[in-house]
């Protein structure tokens, strides 16, 4: 036993992640439980991590939460949120890196701007039709990249025009029967046919913003994993100084 390795904080930490992914991978139904804070807490401070660093994850988690979850009626997500904490600072040639990364993405030549520890990057809204935005934000000697997209006006547009057209399509279908119904049974006939034109333009845009959500969804998630990739990347002016340092 004396010989075991033994891991850092961080280590633990993202060996405890990998468990849960790899568990929650299996679907073991029957060995899921519910934890509460003060669970969590107490098996955390078994492992010699603070129990404040639990009420600050929860709340990120929660956050992470409700801006990534489906809108039922819209049919797919309106908000959608990446983040990663990484080691070390993010220097000004690994940013422009993760910048010309989301460039050349999104189509969005955007712009860069700075807010005491933040460096944010975000979509121009006059010239494209998306709301994305890129933050880096360095407390200490990590790093917390953020990368989110807010679509709500997109969704309702989508999905709400689509409903409108519905109706007045029913509308515009009482045109083709002035020739077969009396005027009273048209006019009686008339909620109906707009209700349903209505509903099924709802349906139909209901199914294409869920199309688009999950495309945007894929899209943001493979570039936040490149961007992570360029941040745990090797800094060659770090592994020189090294090198120095051994000879």
């Amino acid at each position: 036993m004396g010989d075991e390795r033994r891991y850092d904080e961080r280590e633990v930490g993202l060996i405890l992640k990998r468990v849960a992914e790899l568990h929650g991978e299996e679907g073991e139904r029957g060995d899921q439980r519910s934890m509460s804070t003060s669970e969590i807490e107490e098996v955390v401070g078994e492992l010699g991590i603070s129990k404040a660093l639990v009420s600050r994850a929860a709340s990120e988690v929660s956050l992470r939460d409700v801006r990534n979850r489906p809108v039922w009626w819209l049919g797919g997500k309106t908000d959608f949120m990446f983040e990663e904490v990484v080691d070390g600072p993010i220097d000004d040639a690994t940013l422009t890196r993760m910048i010309e990364l989301l460039r050349r993405q999104l189509g969005d030549p955007g712009e860069l701007r700075t807010e005491g520890a933040s460096r944010i990057w975000s979509t121009k809204q006059a010239e494209g039709n998306r709301w994305v935005f890129f933050s880096v934000v360095e407390q200490g000697e990590r790093t917390t990249l953020r990368l989110e997209e807010r679509a709500p006006v997109d969704a309702r547009v989508a999905v709400g025009g689509s409903a409108g057209a519905g109706g007045f399509l029913g509308v515009m279908s009482m045109v083709p029967l002035k020739a077969l119904m009396v005027k009273s049974l048209l006019l009686l006939s008339l909620g109906p046919l707009v209700l349903l034109g209505a509903t099924l333009g709802w349906v139909g845009g209901r199914a294409y913003w869920a199309r688009q959500s999950a495309r945007r969804d894929d899209q943001l998630r493979r570039v936040f994993a490149e961007i992570i990739t360029i941040a745990r990347e090797p800094k060659p002016a770090l592994a020189l100084v090294a090198a120095s340092g051994d000879s």
